[in-house]
């Protein structure tokens, strides 16, 4: 029964696993290239999965050829790969054991390079001579025999995995942590796969596999063992080199892992066996493969995307599900500012829908401005303008001169003005003792013969003003959440760092030099940091800012204390951006000064400065970003000048306020 069976469906079974390990092979070199493009380990083991790859599909071109000539000229390309495997082999090990410190003195380097030639010179002579392999046989599987120079090669592909094996044990006896050594063991019992995935063994096998049942029974049992090697290898390889945490790793892993080789796999192995299998059961095989694969490819999607939180809460984030949870949870809630006028023009379509009216608008007040239009439908131009200029409307509603919500009834009165009913949106806090006004809802007012509305249509109206009133104070609520994030991007800079560390060359790009920090996009917000803790705090004594040559200056003339030499070269900065003349609250050139001194100097709250500077919140963050921005500019003058020695006028000495 099983001889039967490896012999009817071992070419099938064969052909299924090579075309899986070239999936694995192809999908794993491409995340390779994608995620370490700077990395030299990543680069390497991408080239060494790309010519893995090549001789796979080799082997799948010569399983459907059908002339001597083709099959020829699929064996001979599958050569690219056979021959330069070893050499990309030696460059593996060499760039793992420099990464742990031991630089090549060039005869490492050398021989790699040497060998990439040799193996373009062994590519040469299986395409232009019978040198190395020569005259095609077909039995038990298509195959060239072995030329004159075919052990040369061989000595050649052994000493070269020999060679690559002893650099990696001497990476592995080299490393001083118990992590990197774990990690390059396990990577050592799968290093094999891939030459013995390439390697010919049927050029030296002779008539040992010759009987059908013994050479596809061997080669599927060695498929399969390579097919979960390559997974393993391609799983140790993804950690050799990164400095990213492993739990971001292993996630990237398994999103890709599942979305990629296993659908893709899967889909493959459909595409092979639904024709015979309807053969053999007397089934419309090829007719109804496209609608089955297109089937199982939604299916697997759907069914990915339902057992992928649960596996990542079980194999990765072990200890760390209730942290996860609520950052999952925060990233659903938070909405785009596209999301909120989307919300807003729903609840203002339903009002006119309501109501029967063609015109309404939601406008937010804060006190000391005019109200600020937020959605209008069917509003003329001219009465936006006049609306967001209607300081005293505002001011009534502050003052409470409008009806409350629960005070309007059908025959009650609405304030009137001009053609609309307006309707104040209040909220009210948990520890807030009265409602608070938060915008204002307008309303087309109704024909006279329609003004009486129902008590049904007036609930309607009141519960949607009490959804638009919602939503303003979400995203009032969300807009300090993200001013918050502002000021704690730079404290969670670690990653950003560490990938962009992956991507210009692994452990070395830790080291940044001063220039390098100044032309860092990430410069502005360690200044804004500094100007959060600017009286204090871990922030104001950052690291990397301390590394500065104008801050070490500052030191000397403060007393040898960092936290008021960086306060010191911030106050300089701050002051060098004040106007000439007399203070102004509200002249353009004095914006930017008002906002750093009120802000981080007097430690002001947001609110209050934007009523003190008669501008909304939503202005100040903005014009806030440009004032940090202008800042750090002149810190990294200061620094340059600093640097190369140059007149830099003193360093102030801050006066605490008060």
């Amino acid at each position: 029964m099983l001889r039967n069976l490896l012999i009817s469906a071992g070419p099938l079974i064969n052909q299924s696993l090579s075309a899986a390990i070239a999936t694995i092979a192809g999908s794993f070199f491409l995340y390779s290239l994608v995620k370490g493009i700077g990395s030299r380990v990543a680069r390497v083991y991408s080239l060494l999965l790309l010519f893995v790859l090549i001789t796979y599909i080799s082997d799948l071109g010569v399983g459907i050829s059908e002339s001597d000539v083709t099959t020829g000229a699929w064996l001979r390309f599958q050569w690219l790969g056979i021959a330069f495997v070893p050499a990309t082999y030696v460059n593996l090990g060499h760039v793992i054991l420099s990464m742990t410190g031991l630089h090549s003195r060039g005869r490492r380097r050398w021989t790699v390079r040497a060998l990439y030639l040799l193996a373009g010179a062994f590519l040469l002579l299986v395409v232009f001579s019978d040198l190395l392999v020569t005259d095609l046989v077909y039995d038990p599987a298509p195959h060239f025999v072995p030329g004159p120079l075919f052990p040369v090669f061989v000595a050649y592909f052994i000493g070269s995995v020999v060679l690559s094996f002893w650099f990696l044990l001497r990476a592995r006896k080299r490393t001083l942590t118990k992590a990197t050594h774990r990690r390059l063991t396990y990577l050592l019992s799968q290093y094999l796969a891939p030459a013995l995935a390439v390697f010919p063994f049927l050029l030296i096998s002779g008539q040992t596999l010759a009987r059908p049942v013994i050479f596809y029974g061997v080669l599927i049992l060695v498929d399969a063992a390579l097919a979960i090697m390559f997974l393993l290898m391609s799983y140790a390889m993804a950690f050799v080199g990164s400095v990213m945490p492993d739990r971001m790793i292993k996630a990237q892993l398994l999103q890709f892992l599942l979305r990629g080789p296993v659908v893709a796999i899967v889909v493959l192995g459909m595409i092979l066996w639904i024709p015979s299998a309807g053969a053999v059961l007397g089934l419309p095989g090829r007719e109804a493969m496209p609608l089955l694969v297109v089937a199982t490819i939604l299916l697997l999607q759907w069914f990915i995307t339902i057992i992928r939180p649960m596996l990542e809460r079980r194999l990765i984030y072990v200890g760390d599900q209730a942290e996860i949870r609520r950052i999952q949870e925060l990233e659903e809630r938070l909405l785009t500012g596209a999301d909120f006028q989307q919300m807003l023009d729903t609840i203002l379509m339903a009002v006119c829908d309501y109501v029967r009216v063609e015109t309404a608008f939601v406008a937010s007040v804060t006190a000391g401005n005019g109200p600020r239009l937020e959605r209008a439908i069917g509003l003329p131009h001219p009465m936006e303008a006049e609306i967001e200029s209607a300081l005293d409307l505002s001011e009534s509603a502050q003052n409470g001169d409008l009806p409350q919500p629960d005070e309007i009834t059908v025959n009650g009165d609405v304030f009137k003005w001009h053609d609309y009913w307006l309707i104040p949106l209040h909220v009210q806090g948990e520890e807030e003792p009265k409602p608070r006004l938060i915008g204002l809802l307008g309303v087309s007012a109704p024909e006279p013969q329609e003004s009486n509305l129902d008590d049904e249509q007036w609930a309607m109206l009141m519960a949607l003003a009490s959804r638009a009133a919602e939503v303003l104070e979400d995203r009032r609520i969300q807009a300090q959440v993200f001013a918050s994030l502002e000021g704690l991007l730079p404290e969670l800079t670690t990653i950003e760092t560490l990938r962009e560390a992956t991507r210009h060359g692994g452990f070395e790009a830790l080291a940044m030099s001063n220039e390098e920090l100044l032309s860092d996009p990430d410069f502005s917000q360690k200044i804004k940091d500094a100007l959060s803790h600017y009286w204090g705090g871990p922030q104001l004594t950052d690291s990397t800012l301390l590394r500065l040559a104008v801050v070490r200056q500052a030191l000397d003339d403060n007393d040898g204390n960092p936290q008021r030499a960086m306060r010191a070269v911030l106050q300089k900065a701050i002051e060098s951006l004040r106007p000439e003349g007399q203070r102004s609250m509200t002249t353009a050139e004095w914006i930017l000064y008002n906002i750093l001194e009120m802000r981080f100097i007097q430690g002001r709250k947001v609110r209050d400065v934007a009523l003190r500077l008669a501008m909304s919140e939503s202005d100040l963050y903005r014009k806030q970003r440009v004032a940090i921005e202008a800042v750090a500019a002149i810190i990294a003058d200061m620094e340059r000048a600093a640097v190369n020695g140059e007149e830099n006028n003193g360093i102030l000495k801050p006066e605490y306020p008060g």
